[in-house]
């Protein structure tokens, strides 16, 4: 059954069975869309089997495909042409250098300096659109559209595969989030604001240490926390 037959439809399950033909072991599942660049997006959750899961991915990827937004992996090579061309990726680096790095060491795509474009397993949305809190920061200070644009991707653009991005950075399966994607997005809006990364470059550079010094300082802050709890 298509998900449209059931969207208006309030029918109240156990956590395990399925909302659509009843069988057990069901699972929940989100299905996420987009507004226009800068609005928020929304989602709806269904609860399902297995089986009623494959039949609706089935579905979905006969649909004919949607003609406007940008596919993934061109959201992804946008994210980093902009992330490249305004030494975004060079604050990365040495954040990685001194320990601080966000990326967890686990992942699939991490090099010796960081994420790794160039590997084998590419980037999720997720971990392509993901800034840190201290570089955003920077970012909009330098260039105030830009950092709109960057918290809006992270915020509801890449949060729709956050469930892949566990799986890359091999999160252990019973830590993961219990909502699964249903079908990854056919089509993601295209941001405004990361035109022109160059513009940005010298003046991001001169905030690079002071960046680096808040995440030296946030990662002391953790670390006290942890050994804390221990």
């Amino acid at each position: 059954m298509a998900i449209a037959d059931f969207q208006n439809r309030a029918k109240k399950t156990p956590d395990d069975i399925c909302q659509w033909c009843g069988a057990g072991a069901a699972h929940r599942y989100q299905l996420a869309s987009f507004g226009h660049p800068g609005e928020p997006g929304g989602g709806r959750e269904f609860l399902l089997c297995a089986r009623c899961v494959r039949a609706e991915r089935k579905r979905l990827n006969a649909l004919p495909e949607p003609e406007d937004g940008l596919a993934r992996e061109e959201l992804i090579a946008q994210l980093d042409r902009f992330f490249a061309s305004s030494g975004v990726f060079d604050i990365c680096r040495r954040c990685h250098e001194q320990g601080t790095g966000c990326c967890p060491p686990s992942c699939r795509v991490m090099g010796a300096s960081g994420c790794d474009p160039n590997n084998k397993h590419g980037k999720t949305v997720f971990c392509a659109a993901f800034v840190c809190g201290a570089l955003l920061n920077a970012i909009s200070e330098c260039d105030a559209e830009a950092g709109r644009a960057l918290k809006w991707v992270k915020k509801e653009v890449g949060a729709a595969e956050f469930r892949v991005y566990e799986m890359i950075t091999r999160v252990p399966a019973n830590a993961r989030e219990p909502v699964r994607p249903l079908a990854l997005p056919r089509r993601y809006p295209r941001p405004i604001g990361l035109e022109d990364g160059e513009g940005i470059r010298e003046n991001l550079s001169a905030l690079a240490d002071e960046v680096l010094e808040i995440r030296r300082r946030w990662r002391e802050l953790e670390l006290i926390e942890i050994n804390g709890k221990t």
